[in-house]
């Protein structure tokens, strides 16, 4: 299993990863994010399918295929995301 975050910044699906360990994500994410952030385990490394697989948990979660459907970021912008 690899670890991935998921998090929006002005008001876009950002997911990043994959990490190795919980820990990992969790301490990159609460350096560079603050506390706005979901960390989960996927059975894939790769970026696209990681991505179709947090848009369907997003859709199953939500019921909104607009929010599902728009388009994620898989890098932050410089400086991070704190607030």
């Amino acid at each position: 299993m690899y670890w991935w975050i998921k998090t929006a910044h002005e008001g876009r699906l950002v997911i990043l990863g994959p990490y190795a360990t919980e820990g990992e994500a969790s301490d990159f994410a609460f350096q560079q994010l603050g506390t706005d952030f979901e960390v989960f385990d996927l059975p894939t490394r790769d970026k696209a399918r990681a991505t179709s697989m947090v848009k369907a948990r997003i859709l199953k979660q939500t019921s909104n295929l607009d929010t599902a459907l728009q388009r994620a970021r898989h890098k932050l912008p410089d400086g991070g995301i704190k607030q």
